[in-house]
């Protein structure tokens, strides 16, 4: 049976299930190129195939989405996990532009989008059913700096010359009258971030200095001991992202605290903190921050 055209029509309707738009942190635009978007929701364990381990692919064969022409993500209802509340998602950048996520996205049921669209049928004032995820990512160790950007490039390590902290989370402030945090970073596999130092409180602008001083604080989960099970489709350590932890999205506002990478993932227990003089205009690398 039709449900919009008339009869003498061969109809076909495939509803949006969910869409997904990544953003850039630093820009706030879609990132339209050069991104990879996989499903987790696959029997386990994922097995993970010989070229993958060998050139540590970030999807290890995962189910593929493939852009639109729009180069936005879209997964319809009818095909993998249909009858699931949400679904875990994948996003990476084989050129290291942006910190892979691993994201679980709430989505409705088939039934609640038709009750929406029949409201808005009755009333155009009543909105659709959500469904659209924008994520925040974060600059990678390949981003490439903005012209005349205050940019820190960081690295963690476990211990004092010690094996790298890999998935850190970063915040800083001005360490002049502290304050909120105004930038964020996320670290990747090796303990490297790129933290940008956008605008200056108003009074910090105004110095003619030629550095600024930011306090800057890093986060990081621990190390699951050896031969401990590992949250990963693959069940294995041979997944390069099985500790890059499973962040749950509490809804679909674009201003979600996990949506946005402001959100600390559980189990973040081990912090540095250090203050570092940096230049303005100019890429500043400090000595490694240390996590005991």
């Amino acid at each position: 049976m039709n449900e919009i055209l008339s009869p003498v029509w061969d109809e076909h309707v495939r509803r949006l299930r969910l869409g997904i738009a990544p953003r850039d942190a630093l820009s706030g635009r879609d990132v339209f190129d050069g991104l990879d978007l996989h499903l987790e929701d696959v029997p386990r364990p994922h097995p993970v195939r010989l070229s993958a381990i060998a050139a540590a692919d970030d999807a290890i064969g995962l189910p593929r989405i493939r852009p639109n022409p729009s180069g936005r993500f879209a997964i319809a209802f009818g095909g993998p996990s249909t009858d699931r509340p949400r679904l875990v998602l994948r996003i990476v950048d084989s050129r290291r532009r942006y910190v892979p996520r691993r994201l679980s996205v709430p989505v409705p049921h088939l039934a609640t989008v038709r009750a929406f669209e029949r409201g808005h049928d009755i009333d155009p004032t009543r909105p659709l059913a959500a469904r659209a995820c924008r994520p925040v990512l974060f600059p990678g160790a390949d981003h490439g700096a903005l012209p005349s950007a205050t940019v820190l490039r960081g690295r963690v390590t476990w211990g004092a010359g010690g094996p790298p902290a890999p998935w850190v989370r970063v915040e800083a402030r001005p360490t002049a009258g502290h304050g909120p945090v105004r930038w964020r970073g996320h670290g990747d596999d090796r303990g490297e971030f790129v933290l940008v130092i956008g605008a200056l409180p108003l009074q910090l602008a105004k110095r003619p200095a030629r550095t600024v001083d930011v306090e800057v604080v890093v986060r990081a989960r621990p190390l699951p001991p050896s031969g401990t099970p590992v949250d990963s489709p693959a069940g294995s350590r041979e997944d390069p992202l099985w500790h890059l932890p499973i962040e749950p999205v509490g809804n679909l506002d674009p201003a979600d605290g996990v949506s946005t990478g402001a959100a600390v993932p559980a189990g973040y227990t081990k912090i540095a903190v250090q203050t570092v003089r940096c230049w303005r205009g100019g890429v500043t690398r400090p000595p490694p921050f240390v996590l005991t």
